[in-house]
């Protein structure tokens, strides 16, 4: 059997793009007082003028042009070897790819920042869910986001755990601020390990399913250079999959509730895990019984989770926190805001409680959503289960008063497999590269890219109902 081999110039452009993007990472993003800071002085001073922080941002949409550029040509390579040894290849491919960003501060977000300040009150004896990081040395919160910088954290308990542990280790700033990574890095590698074992669950080509799944320039942008949470989410909801579906659901529960202790939108993942671990065709008695007995699993889970520093569950009263943030991808805040403004012009005062009841009934609505899925969708079947966590997420994600783009890494993996299950791999492509080019320009367009994908997917949605209504054949993508 002939080992697999990938043209060097492959690897060498998704390198040279993360690259790129550690030194535009390096120009747009102030570092604090370090030796570090004082060897990037140069690139350092360009993001203090206009021209050098648009060149910054040019250099930015050519890094995330070749990691898309070899993205697709891993995707599309060649069957060459073993399935195993191709999974391998990948795997190492992705590696080299996203060594670089492994040093590159956060970014396009400030969350990094945050996940330090938030360990570090925890770290301290005090309580981050009533403590703002505002109330730590200004060398730990200097680069908060202004938004977040007096408020408590809305996380679960196992990022401020790590960030805890992180400060009682090290004091300096620039390598806690690295060592934010290695959750991300957890669930970018649960993540490997799981995708292949789904795939073949589905019949479908292990390697490329991983190479979607993991390589994405959108999981790297995200996941390793944004080091935010939901990557560890992504891995340990992929991971409860494996285990779902092979009829070991306590694990998967388990696996759930840890990822819901990173942030409590995961939760709703037990329903898929719960629905894929049962035999098929089960009614609503069994499955509610099930669905239950996950639920207080998970809930335990969660509950533990937080025992070692004695956190609890008191971030639960804390979860409002991110509705500070208005967002256009958040259906409920978008009705609210034209509400409000209708309402201002009538004079009635009522103007102060369209956002928040808009927003109260967006939830309530989701989670009528949540429950529909769980008492109608197929059980026993893995293609439905990963379906339905797209549901469970969307319904949880896209119908709360906030929504960023990398919110939807949770469900990357679900996503990457059902389409090349479908054969629409050029409609998976498209899509994380079309999210890629937008992370650039997240902060400013608060989870605009997250529309923006949602409008494409929808369009091309409308166009194969047209195409399909005609009488002449229509290839598949």
């Amino acid at each position: 059997m002939r080992a697999p081999t990938l043209p060097g110039t492959l690897v060498s452009r998704g390198v040279c793009g993360s690259v790129l993007l550690l030194l535009a990472g390096l120009v747009l993003n102030e570092l604090p007082p370090s030796p570090v800071r004082f060897l990037v002085a140069p690139l350092q001073w360009l993001g203090t003028n206009a021209p050098g922080r648009f060149l910054a941002l040019v250099v930015t949409l050519i890094g995330v042009a070749l990691l898309t550029h070899a993205w697709v040509s891993l995707v599309r390579a060649p069957a060459e070897g073993s399935a195993d040894e191709r999974v391998r290849h990948v795997r190492a491919v992705t590696m080299r790819w996203l060594a670089p960003l492994l040093i590159a501060p956060p970014l396009f977000s400030h969350d990094g920042w945050s996940y330090m300040a938030q360990g570090a009150v925890a770290a301290s004896g005090r309580d981050p869910y009533t403590i703002s990081p505002g109330e730590m040395p200004e060398l730990l919160t200097s680069m908060v986001d202004p938004i977040w910088r007096y408020t408590p954290t809305p996380y679960g308990p196992i990022p401020i755990i790590w960030g805890a542990l992180t400060r009682e280790a090290f004091g300096d700033p620039t390598l806690l601020l690295l060592l934010q990574r290695v959750p991300a890095l957890i669930g970018l590698a649960l993540t490997a390990w799981a995708v292949p074992r789904l795939a073949r669950h589905l019949g479908i080509d292990p390697a490329r399913a991983t190479a979607l799944a993991i390589a994405s320039p959108f999981v790297l942008v995200h996941a390793v250079g944004g080091l935010h949470n939901d990557a560890l989410v992504m891995g340990l909801v992929a991971a409860a999959f494996v285990f779902a579906a092979e009829r070991r659901w306590v694990i998967g529960v388990v696996l759930v509730g840890l990822a819901a202790a990173v942030k409590f939108t995961a939760v709703v993942a037990v329903v898929p895990v719960v629905l894929v671990s049962l035999p098929g065709a089960v009614r609503v008695p069994g499955r509610f019984v099930r669905l239950a007995a996950g639920g207080l699993i998970a809930a335990a889970t969660v509950a533990a989770s937080g025992i070692p520093y004695g956190l609890g569950l008191g971030w639960v009263k804390v979860l409002s926190v991110p509705g500070v943030v208005v967002t256009p991808a958040s259906a409920p805040t978008a009705v609210g805001v034209v509400l409000e403004w209708l309402l201002a012009q009538t004079g009635s005062g009522l103007e102060m409680y369209a956002v928040p009841v808009v927003r109260s009934l967006g939830m309530a609505l989701a989670v009528a959503l949540v429950i529909v899925l769980a008492l109608t969708r197929p059980t026993g079947d893995l293609k439905a289960g990963l379906a339905t966590c797209i549901g469970v997420f969307a319904a949880v994600v896209l119908l709360a008063p906030v929504v960023q783009s990398w919110y939807a890494l949770a469900v990357v993996p679900a996503a990457a497999l059902l389409l090349l299950e479908r054969r629409r791999t050029c409609r998976a492509l498209f899509l994380g590269a079309a999210l890629a080019f937008l992370a650039p320009l997240d902060s400013e367009m608060a989870g605009g890219s997250l529309l923006a994908a949602g409008l494409v997917v929808l369009g091309l949605t409308i166009v194969r109902a047209v195409r399909a209504g005609d009488s002449r054949p229509v290839a598949d993508a």
